[in-house]
């Protein structure tokens, strides 16, 4: 009989932030949560909190991986925050941004650098359609084009940045990224556009992509 070790016993760590109640106007977290936490691969514990010190990189470096989706639209990174984050994707841990969490670039360029595209606003909430860009990745495993109702946010994508575009979505006959993902120093990041409340994560498409998402930002893919 073999006896596993304390390590092997441990289960791996995620960190999910965001904002509850008045300071979520548009996407409190607490309307999500639950659909995130049953998408967690088996073995591991999610974490959440609205306390951005939660992003320094003395507190970040407990987790294998943090989870962003914060409506910080109207709220002022501070640098201590964004140079936490840079810190944490370099030296190894994963990122995941879902939906309104690109909202952390606003008032940090660095962080517009980190995610690899400027976000410019969004239009009206309708249907997408939603086109498989790179099937051959394993976040995109067994995921085929769909359609999805949802808040369309618009990126223009930085030079000089390495990136994988997985998906994108046409509307009005134009072409937007939806979703991509990097290696950034020894960390990995992706960033998945819908999310806009808790009706996204019923499709089953969408469910597989984060879940898929997760096991490859954190390595255990």
């Amino acid at each position: 009989m073999s006896i596993l070790s304390d390590d092997k016993l441990k289960a791996r760590q995620a960190i999910l932030i965001g904002d509850y109640g008045e300071d979520a106007p548009y996407h409190p977290l607490d309307q999500v949560e639950n659909h995130i936490r049953d998408l967690m691969p088996a073995g591991w514990e999610l974490h959440s909190s609205d306390d951005y010190d939660m992003l320094e990189m003395e507190r970040l470096e407990a987790y294998d991986l943090c989870i962003v989706y914060t409506d910080a639209f109207n709220k002022k990174i501070n640098p201590r925050h964004a140079a936490g984050i840079i810190t944490y994707v370099v030296n190894g841990g994963g990122l995941l941004i879902l939906h309104c969490g690109v909202s952390l670039q606003e008032t940090r360029y660095e962080l517009k650098q980190l995610m690899g595209a400027q976000y410019g606003g969004h239009e009206e909430y309708g249907a997408l359609e939603m086109h498989i860009a790179s099937p051959g990745h394993p976040i995109m495993k067994g995921i085929h084009s769909f359609v999805m109702e949802e808040e369309p946010y618009e990126f223009t994508l930085l030079p000089g940045a390495e990136r994988t575009i997985l998906m994108e979505y046409t509307m009005n006959g134009d072409t937007w990224p939806a979703a991509w993902c990097s290696h950034y120093g020894m960390g990995r990041t992706v960033y998945l556009m819908p999310g806009h409340h808790a009706a996204s994560f019923d499709y089953p498409e969408y469910r597989t992509m984060i879940a898929q998402s997760i096991c490859w930002v954190a390595g255990c893919d």
